[in-house]
């Protein structure tokens, strides 16, 4: 682990809704996290620290903050690689896992090398709505199946 400092790690966060990403070393969800409580958490996003705080003083995200970077440091000598890419996703890619990710670059920006990308943060309600729209067709689809049979 000498050579941590010319590691540089992708950190991603996503959204299930819109898939998973491609080509990740590590991926985690944690749709089976609790969401926040915090009063029109709407308007906000995972960087806001409302919701930062809401969420990652809960035992459930310190325990998955410290699981991966445990797994983490045993990625890194096993797999010498000099860039890592690390997902995390939630059901839309808005508070969860944005959380997540902005803790874990403040955690391994200290010995590595850290980018972020929010890649479902600036999706539109618009999106949203064909994305839902898109799985209720495919769900009935399967449904109707299931009842000719």
């Amino acid at each position: 682990m000498a050579q941590v400092e010319n590691i540089i790690i992708k950190l991603y966060s996503f959204g299930h809704t819109f898939g998973i990403p491609k080509n990740m070393d590590l991926l985690y969800s944690i749709r089976h996290l609790p969401t926040t409580n915090v009063e029109n958490y709407q308007q906000y996003d995972g960087r806001h620290k409302r919701i930062q705080n809401e969420l990652l003083n809960l035992i459930e995200y310190e325990d998955i903050l410290k699981m991966i970077q445990e797994q983490l440091k045993n990625f890194i000598p096993d797999h010498k690689q000099t860039c890592i890419s690390i997902a995390v996703g939630c059901e839309q890619g808005q508070h969860r896992s944005v959380a997540v990710i902005e803790r874990l670059a403040e955690l391994l920006g200290v010995t590595c090398n850290v980018e972020i990308n929010h890649r479902d943060l600036q999706r539109t309600r618009y999106d949203k709505k064909k994305q839902r729209e898109r799985t209720t067709n495919r769900d009935s689809k399967y449904n109707s199946y299931e009842e000719d049979n």
